[in-house]
């Protein structure tokens, strides 16, 4: 049986030999250095599937179209591919959830509405590493944290797992309520380099806007589909979208896959 040629775009710590691991900076002699905004360096008709988890909304609307065009390039007939998103939809019902819950008085719901104000706009306005993200999860307690585990999965509790053994390590206090959101302002140039770093948010996608640019960059048998769901062959062998367990990394992403005609 030949063997799938596969490709992880901007792969970070999810990556499987069996696929080509790329990202902007190679963390291990398994990833290759590639510039995403930059054309593959990949023949055409390579691949037999394409993958690509929370990578399109770090890039502009222009920038994201030329990936998934590339994506396309790179894709044999009949080749897959995969896209993983922040689901701007799952956010924003979940915003409006917690908007009303707060605004009836519920218990908690003040918190989550906090929350989920920050969920939805800091990573698109952050100005440093991190934004009131990192910084609410360094609070202790933690509000609502069983309900942020819940939306972000397994990287947000091992992040937050992280910083309180290291806070713990090193002696020091978490921030209080009154001061989790103090931070100084940083310096113009400080805000140009964390630009430059790509880690906020340049676009936002739901399932009707990602299917229409799949659609428009000429890809069919477009569908949402689950973290555990592929029509890449082998998928749950792979574990980039599920862990062990069989629960999301990601539960708060939109999935959707498309064939190359």
């Amino acid at each position: 049986m030949t063997e799938l040629r596969l490709l992880n775009l901007g792969c970070g710590k999810r990556r499987h030999p069996h696929w080509t691991n790329v990202d902007l900076v190679a963390t291990s002699p398994e990833v290759l250095e590639v510039d995403l905004r930059q054309p593959l360096p990949f023949l055409d008709a390579q691949f037999d599937a394409v993958y690509a988890s929370h990578v399109l909304e770090h890039l502009a609307p222009d920038a994201g179209r030329r990936l998934v065009r590339e994506a396309r390039r790179v894709l044999c007939p009949g080749g897959t591919l995969r896209l993983v998103v922040p689901d701007l939809e799952g956010i924003c019902r979940a915003y409006l959830s917690a908007l009303d819950a707060a605004a009836a008085g519920a218990p908690s719901a003040t918190d989550r509405h906090a929350w989920m104000t920050i969920e939805l706009v800091d990573q698109m306005a952050r100005t440093q590493t991190g934004g009131l993200m990192l910084q609410w999860w360094r609070r202790d307690p933690l509000p609502v944290e069983s309900f942020i585990v819940e939306r972000l999965g397994s990287e947000a509790s091992e992040t937050i797992e992280r910083m309180r053994r290291r806070r713990a390590e090193m002696g020091r206090l978490p921030l209080s309520a009154e001061s989790w959101d103090e931070r100084p302002e940083p310096s113009d140039a400080e805000r140009l380099e964390f630009l430059r770093t790509g880690e906020t948010h340049r676009s936002m996608y739901d399932r009707v806007s990602l299917a229409q640019l799949l659609a428009r960059c000429d890809f069919e048998a477009i569908s949402v589909r689950r973290a555990s769901d592929s029509v890449i062959p082998h998928w749950s062998e792979y574990g980039l979208d599920v862990g062990p367990d069989g629960r999301p990394h990601k539960p708060d992403s939109l999935f959707m896959e498309a064939t190359k005609v």
